[in-house]
């Protein structure tokens, strides 16, 4: 039988049916836009940026960042190769991205919604060990999380079963009761497979409607 989605199960947040909300970071809590990132971090290059976007963000290596076996110069120089020319500019994007600026406005505002009604909130990310830190002290909305699981610390990656279990055992969760807020649909997949409720964050204003917040003035 086919687990559905809490969004396909129900029009909008069943409060009593939920302890706990387990929020991915990039494109749910985080923008990460990574051509938006070339353009902030090497602008005098544009010439560059479709070959980075290749050799950086869809980089065999970027995974290994995710699974905390490389560094972040350690990948650079590994995305670089053999063209020496262009170390600077590998070097410079794989260590700026770290600084994401501009939160999802609708899922900060889902995670105070949850808040405000006496939820758990964790994070659950495929992240650099390196770059994580930085997120979090960059945005205190980091502060009303309850626990976290990064991928790089535990050596495990999204949508790996193992993730999901590991966060339940961690933090003393039901599954059945914990929602998973994720923009990918194969980490939804994960979550649903490892008994937790899933919603996937696919375009914007699902969450606005579905946990009934106030538009942005």
């Amino acid at each position: 039988m086919v687990r559905l989605t809490l969004d396909d199960r129900y029009d909008a947040m069943p409060w009593d049916e939920v302890d706990a909300v387990v929020f991915d970071v990039g494109n749910v809590l985080l923008t990460f836009d990574p051509p938006a990132l070339l353009r902030e971090h090497l602008p005098e290059v544009p010439e560059l940026h479709p070959m980075l976007l290749q050799r950086v963000f869809r980089s065999p290596y970027w995974p290994m960042l995710d699974h905390g076996t490389v560094t972040l110069l350690e990948a650079a120089d590994a995305m670089c190769g053999r063209d020496e020319e262009l170390r600077p500019y590998f070097r410079k994007i794989v260590t700026g991205w770290v600084r994401l600026r501009n939160p999802v406005a609708e899922g900060v505002a889902a995670l105070r919604a949850c808040k405000a009604h006496g939820k758990r909130c964790y994070v659950l990310s495929n992240y650099s060990r390196e770059a994580f830190p930085v997120a979090e002290e960059m945005h205190d909305f980091f502060r009303l999380m309850d626990g976290k699981v990064i991928s790089s610390e535990v050596g495990l990656l999204k949508p790996d079963p193992r993730i999901y279990r590991l966060l339940t055992d961690r933090f003393g969760l039901e599954p059945s009761r914990t929602l998973f807020i994720d923009d990918l649909p194969a980490n939804i997949e994960g979550a649903l497979y490892a008994g937790w409720q899933g919603l996937c964050f696919s375009e914007a204003g699902k969450l606005r409607r579905f946990f009934g917040l106030e538009e942005e003035q």
